[in-house]
């Protein structure tokens, strides 16, 4: 095992076993107040071939199904006070805004619900329906993702009045563990990027966290956080599956008959699954999962307040001022940004308009802070949350309501490569994304942290804000 991997282990076991000791000399903590919760699942695979999600060079429809697809909505809170939050888990590549928009209109016609309390987490699995890129799909191909399109809509807005109709009280716990199969999967030579592979001692988060739902001292869902691509599947596979999440989801209610698994994926957009490339593969990782899971079910488990506070916010990050269209067609061969910005001022004569970045932030009293990003977000935001906010009580989930691009850091921008090519910085600054000012990084680790209360602003990030003025 790679030193840094083994480290990160070490680190969370210790941290766990430290935990226990102190417990054992503790009261026994009270059981945490029960709240309305609504679970349901639903199956959301495709009845006919697809385009599929991801790896561009793939350009023909899926061949079969290898897994079935889900979605999963969890709803908590009755419909007094700010009424009720939803977290709809789908084994989607990219969700389309307009899908979940229609979602969630559908689902506020009869229940009180406030946007910021409506969360769609994508498990962005590279084996399922293409439905982000269907507009540049022509013919046949179009409508079956078409028909797709519009079965997906009433199945997730199926689902989630379902879990709302069939709420009953239930508790909240926390646990934390660890899962070693992500993998940093940019390779540097001299310090910059020179292509992907399983890198040893690079930036990765291993952490797994688990929200346990339990009704009358039995548990009925398990919620588990991981920060890692669902990218098992490499872009040969032509089959319909979930990848290592959706197996996940399979081992846990395997194991605990009864049981109902949601999946959240954290800021691991430049980690892969290692190893990759099987079904077998996705079946091993989802096992790993499952059984760490099944480990910190013996405990111990933290109570969760019930009282759930939600904020939203959207970022408007304006794009760069735009190259005259004599430059931008010379530079559109070579630069992806600088083709999407060319194109768009041909078609509608202007420069696009500032790019919206939606952040979701719930609080259960003092006890968790879920933290909701959308797009493809690289692990070095959640370590950085983690160090500079109190990391027991912080739970960041990636690919929430929106995918559209890579979330990348200063560290990234440096280095430069795939993810930087490809971010929200890039295509704003036509390419350039070290010119963004200030960079998408700093922008949305201060924003997360105004939204949250102060009880989650550990004594050393006040210190160092107090000496920095």
């Amino acid at each position: 095992m790679p030193f840094y991997r083994w480290m990160c282990l070490c680190l969370v076991f210790g941290l766990a076993a430290a935990g226990l000791a102190a417990l054992s000399h503790a009261a026994e903590p009270s059981p945490p107040a029960a709240v309305p919760i609504g679970l349901a699942k639903v199956d959301i695979t495709p009845e006919t071939p697809v385009r599929m999600y991801g790896y561009a060079a793939r350009k023909t429809e899926s061949e079969g199904v290898a897994g079935r697809l889900k979605a999963t909505a969890m709803a908590i809170g009755g419909d007094e006070g700010e009424g009720p939050a939803v977290l709809l888990t789908v084994d989607c590549g990219a969700v389309p805004g307009d899908i979940r928009e229609t979602v969630f209109q559908r689902v506020a016609k009869t229940v009180r619900i406030a946007p910021e309390r409506f969360v769609l987490c994508n498990s962005h699995n590279h084996s399922g329906p293409n439905l982000k890129g269907m507009g540049s799909i022509e013919g046949a191909e179009r409508d079956r993702l078409a028909r797709y399109a519009e079965l997906l809509t009433d199945r997730l807005t199926g689902v989630v009045k379902e879990a709302l109709g069939n709420r009953q009280p239930a508790r909240l716990e926390l646990a934390r563990g660890a899962v070693g199969f992500a993998s940093n999967r940019r390779v540097l030579t001299g310090g910059k990027w020179s292509g992907f592979g399983c890198v040893a001692d690079a930036p990765v988060d291993h952490e797994l966290a688990v929200l346990r739902v339990s009704r009358d001292g039995k548990v009925v869902a398990l919620v588990a956080n991981y920060a890692c691509h669902n990218t098992t599947l490499r872009g040969d596979f032509k089959q319909i599956h979930g990848d290592w999440a959706g197996c996940a989801q399979e081992c846990i209610e395997s194991d605990q008959p009864g049981v109902l698994a949601m999946i959240t994926i954290g800021c691991g957009a430049d980690a892969d699954p290692c190893p990759h490339g099987t079904v077998a593969l996705c079946e091993q990782h989802g096992r790993a999962l499952a059984d760490e899971v099944k480990r910190l079910l013996a405990g111990p488990w933290t109570p969760i307040r019930p009282v759930l506070s939600a904020r939203g916010t959207v970022l408007e990050i304006p794009y760069a001022k735009a190259p005259d269209k004599e430059s931008a067609r010379a530079a559109a061969g070579t630069s992806n940004a600088v083709k999407t910005l060319l194109d768009k001022m041909e078609k509608e004569g202007r420069a696009p308009d500032p790019r919206a970045y939606p952040i979701v932030v719930w609080t259960f009293g003092n006890d968790l802070a879920m933290v909701f990003l959308s797009n493809e977000v690289v692990v070095d935001y959640a370590l950085r949350l983690k160090r500079e906010l109190d990391a027991s009580r912080l739970w960041i989930t990636a690919y929430a309501n929106d995918v559209s691009g890579y979330v990348v850091s200063k560290r990234l921008i440096a280095e430069g490569g795939y993810e930087p090519r490809n971010s929200l910085s890039s295509q704003v600054t036509f390419g350039r994304p070290e010119t963004l000012e200030p960079a998408m990084e700093e922008r949305i680790i201060e924003r997360v942290k105004d939204m949250l209360p102060k009880a989650f602003h550990t004594e050393r990030e006040a210190g160092e804000t107090a000496g920095a003025r």
